[in-house]
């Protein structure tokens, strides 16, 4: 018998990103969404073999094989997003999506697996059925195929915190689970947190929520990017916009539907991007009318850097979190590692575990 270490994973399976970091050294950052591997394999036109990414069958759905990798977005075939917000964590590809991430996460190729997980919500849904339901959708027994290479994974736990504290969990602690910076446990701290599908802002004293402080608004990233479509298709509907594609070209000035038809997109993204901002700023007003009671206010989330250029109109000594995208889920993570003192691992039998096929 041998006795399998526990692993720890933070992980934030958001709208537009899955992201997740484990004590296996990995980092995840990948799209909330995948393909069908029959779809993949019809996507000869498209250069699809150079796409980097893995195949996975969930026992959930057994003979369904599907594919995850960082440039599935970029496939033309049949994308399958996991974005929504009512009875999300219901949804089959919200569940699947969430145990390829598990699967990923873990470095070895096959085995048992004994997990603790840390994850977030949105700060409305703590204390609801819905974190409830978030919380089911990882505990218990996973059977994974990775590549061919099957994984049973015991989620032995799933503590969920609201989305925004995960950022200040990463600042307050180092990679071990220590206390790194003693003024972040005893400061009154803001946080707003720009993510895919919502705007999720917490006021957090010595590390404790404030209720009064909590709000979550409807609007992230994603309708810029539907808003952008939608004008992008009003223009000329043989563009065939879509929010992901825009994504993907949203630096560029001009959209490009194909080499022969082009769209300027300039003005136009510029406008869309600074309601959305006003819009949110408009809405923290109205909730955080006293905005000066706070030590610190932070911005975080993957619409950070978006949307920072009005949030300092706003609030002019605000903090960008410097890895924005990630720090939340690091944060989880450490917690995480606080919580593991409290589990252990099972006892397995020994398995040889063969090197992945190439």
């Amino acid at each position: 018998m041998s006795k399998h270490k526990l692993i720890v994973m933070g992980i934030d399976h958001g709208n537009g990103y899955y992201k997740g970091y484990s004590n296996e050294a990995i980092e995840l950052i990948l799209p909330s969404g995948f393909l069908t591997k029959e779809s993949v394999k019809r996507e000869d036109s498209t250069g699809v073999g150079d796409v980097n990414y893995n195949e996975f069958e969930s026992s959930l759905y057994a003979r369904e094989l599907y594919v995850w990798g960082n440039e599935v977005n970029k496939v033309k075939g049949k994308y399958l997003s996991t974005y929504t917000s009512e009875d999300r964590y219901t949804q089959k590809y919200y569940k699947l999506l969430s145990q390829f991430g598990l699967a990923s996460l873990i470095r070895e190729k096959e085995g048992t697996f004994e997990v603790l997980v840390v994850t977030g919500c949105p700060s409305w849904e703590k204390g609801t059925k819905r974190e409830e339901k978030l919380a089911q959708v990882f505990k218990g027994q996973h059977t994974i195929q990775m590549n061919g290479r099957e994984k049973i994974i015991n989620v032995k736990e799933c503590k969920v915190l609201p989305q925004p504290i995960g950022s200040i969990l990463d600042l307050y602690m180092d990679e071990e689970g220590n206390v790194d910076r003693d003024e972040i446990g005893t400061s009154y701290i803001g946080i707003i947190d720009i993510g895919y599908g919502t705007t999720d802002c917490d006021g957090i004293d010595s590390l404790k929520a404030i209720p009064d402080d909590r709000i979550t608004i409807p609007v992230g990233v994603y309708d810029i990017y539907q808003r952008l479509s939608d004008y992008i298709n009003s223009v000329n509907p043989d563009a065939y916009a879509t929010p992901r594609r825009v994504e993907m070209q949203f630096e560029s000035d001009v959209y490009y539907s194909s080499k022969r038809l082009s769209i300027p997109i300039k003005e136009v993204k510029e406008r869309i991007v600074r309601e959305t901002a006003e819009y949110i700023i408009n809405e923290l007003q109205t909730r955080w009318r006293n905005r000066s009671k706070f030590d610190m206010i932070i911005l975080t989330g993957g619409g950070a850097k978006l949307i920072r250029p009005w949030v300092q109109k706003f609030i002019s000594d605000i903090h960008l979190i410097e890895d924005y995208q990630i720090s939340n889920v690091r944060g989880f993570y450490k917690f995480g590692l606080l919580l593991s003192n409290d589990y252990e691992a099972e006892d397995y039998p020994q398995k040889q575990v063969l090197q992945a096929r190439r």
